[in-house]
């Protein structure tokens, strides 16, 4: 396999559909712990991102749950606070993020200790953004409601896991999907703000600052992935490029880690040139998302080729997570991972 354009090391965007954390831990560091430094859960108990948070709301006794013919996509389930209700009192309690992560960094620190992760790999967790969960939750009237909400919420549950898990041994990672979709005018809930990029560089911004400079900071920028399609089909890279470098700007502490999409099914040359104008600082890694279900390694391998013409370092991923994946295909998948990838030097342990 030497034949093929290797990447630096290899960045997991979040969902790895296997049986539970354990399995992602062991089956992905068995065939690339010499490639990462950091490792999520999986996801595997809340594989649908977002959608994993309609049953936070459904059960909430603050929240109505109505249904809203939206056109071009049928009837779909929105809430709402209920009538009467102080918007600003709205507690949504225990969002379930905080917990997710206690549990599964005490199975990697077990299995750390046991000797199957290696030493100097972070436990990364993945948090949505709430804008997202509003976007997908919330009828458009009463949206910033709904967001205010959740990101009380979320930086609560954000706030639990700094206390929990050592700084040494964590990096937060935000998805950011539905802010580009917004930016793209594509998003089925318009954005509820006049300002599109300055309300998405603002809120980044602000749930980017509690977070402490001993803990990993990274980005996974996403066109969007529902029943693995695109939700939109850019034609290059240009768009990822300026929200990235805006964002790098924007955010008041070191960005340790940036995540691009790359589509599989278009011209690599064109798609990726772009590149050329992406300023990050000399210490963020960039992993760009080449390993597409297009082509499998050689594919891979001629987009690294491709990326290289422009940005001289980085590592690789797939395109957004894993997770609308059968099982069978994760192998197959990391085994393409291994192939275009080269291992990374990580920090001894103390």
């Amino acid at each position: 396999m030497g034949q093929f354009q290797r990447g630096q090391g290899v960045h997991f965007v979040g969902t790895i559909p296997l049986t539970d954390a354990e399995q992602v831990f062991r089956t992905t560091t068995e065939l690339l712990g010499d490639r990462l430094r950091r490792l999520p859960d999986g996801e595997t108990t809340r594989s649908g991102w977002v959608a994993s948070q309609v049953p936070v709301l459904a059960r909430h006794p603050d929240i109505v749950h109505v249904v809203v013919d939206v056109p071009g996509h049928g009837e779909r389930p929105f809430f709402r606070p209920r009538p009467g209700l102080d918007a600003g009192t709205l507690d949504l309690g225990d969002i379930g993020y905080a917990g997710y992560a206690r549990d599964s960094y005490a199975l990697f620190s077990r299995l750390r200790s046991d000797g199957v992760i290696p030493h100097g790999i972070r436990f990364q967790v993945n948090l949505p953004t709430p804008l997202a969960i509003a976007s997908i939750t919330a009828q458009l009237d009463v949206a910033p409601v709904i967001e205010a909400a959740y990101e009380r919420a979320l930086l609560r549950e954000l706030a639990q896991i700094l206390e929990t898990i050592p700084p040494s041994d964590l990096a937060v990672q935000w998805d950011i999907a539905i802010e580009l979709l917004m930016i793209e005018g594509v998003a089925l809930t318009p954005p509820w703000f006049d300002d599109v990029w300055g309300g998405v560089l603002e809120r980044i911004a602000r749930l980017s600052a509690p977070v402490p400079e001993a803990i990993e900071l990274g980005l996974h920028l996403c066109y969007g992935d529902f029943q693995h399609r695109r939700l939109v089909d850019l034609d290059d890279a240009s768009v990822l490029v300026e929200l990235a470098n805006r964002l790098v700007g924007a955010i008041g502490r070191h960005v340790d880690f940036v995540h691009l999409p790359v589509r599989g099914d278009v011209d690599p040359a064109t798609y990726l040139a772009p590149l050329s104008g992406l300023r990050l600082e000399d210490n963020t890694e960039l992993y760009l998302g080449l390993i597409t279900d297009d082509g499998g390694a050689e594919g891979a391998s001629a987009r690294i080729a491709a990326a290289r013409r422009h940005v001289e370092t980085f590592g690789v991923a797939t395109e957004c997570g894993m997770g609308r994946r059968p099982p069978e295909a994760v192998l197959p998948l990391l085994r393409v991972h291994r192939a275009v990838s080269a291992p990374v030097k990580l920090a001894q342990p103390r």
